[in-house]
C-alpha cells in the first residue's frame, strides 16, 4: 500500500511529475502503466534475492577472462553471465511471478479499481465480495488458486532441473 501511495504521490495530477506527465498526455496512476510498474516495484526484490547471493558466489572471474580474450561487454553478458545466472534469473521470475499474481495493496492504490481497464484478479475478488457475489468472488478466487498452483509446479520443476543440471545429468 505505501509503494502505491508512493506513486500516486510521485506521478499523480498533484504529484512531483504529474504536472509534466498531464502536458504530455502520459497516464500512469488509474491506467496499466502504473500497475505494471507497482507491480515490478514491489516484485524486482524477489529476483535480486535470488541473483545477488549467485553472482557473488560465482565471483567474476569469468567475465574477467572474457573481456581479457577481446569479448564486448554485450558478448560477455550474452555468452558468459546469463548461461550461468540463467537459473537463478528464471526462479526469480517464477517467484516474482507468484507475488504479483496475489499483489494487492500497492495494485489497489495505483489502478483505481476500473473494471474492465485496471483491474487485477485479486482486485476482481474484491469487487465481486464487496457486491454480495461470493459464488463468483469463490470462482475467481479458485482461478487464482489454481494459477498458484501451476507456478508452484513450474518452480518444482524448475528445482529439478537445477539440481540434475548441478549433478551433471543434465545440460
Amino acid at each position: 500500500v505505501v509503494s502505491g501511495l508512493i506513486y500516486v504521490l510521485m506521478f499523480g495530477m498533484q504529484g512531483w511529475f504529474g504536472g509534466w506527465l498531464a502536458e504530455h498526455d502520459i497516464k500512469l496512476i488509474f491506467a496499466v502503466p502504473g500497475i505494471v510498474m507497482a507491480t515490478i516495484f514491489v516484485t524486482f526484490p524477489f529476483v535480486a534475492r535470488e541473483l545477488i547471493p549467485l553472482m557473488q558466489a560465482q565471483g567474476t572471474d569469468e567475465e574477467e577472462a572474457a573481456i581479457v580474450l577481446g569479448a564486448s561487454g554485450w558478448q560477455t553478458f550474452w555468452r558468459v553471465t546469463l548461461p550461468n545466472i540463467k537459473w537463478g534469473l528464471l526462479y526469480g521470475v517464477i517467484l516474482s511471478n507468484a507475488r504479483a499474481m496475489g499483489e494487492f495493496g500497492a495494485v489497489s492504490v495505483v489502478s483505481g479499481h476500473i473494471r474492465g481497464l485496471t483491474n487485477t484478479i485479486p482486485l476482481h475478488v474484491e469487487i465481486l465480495y464487496n457486491e454480495y457475489n461470493s459464488a463468483a468472488a469463490f470462482a475467481v478466487a479458485s482461478l487464482l488458486a489454481l494459477l498458484a498452483l501451476v507456478t508452484l509446479a513450474l518452480k518444482s520443476f524448475l528445482e529439478w532441473r537445477l539440481h540434475a543440471s548441478i549433478s551433471g545429468q543434465g545440460d
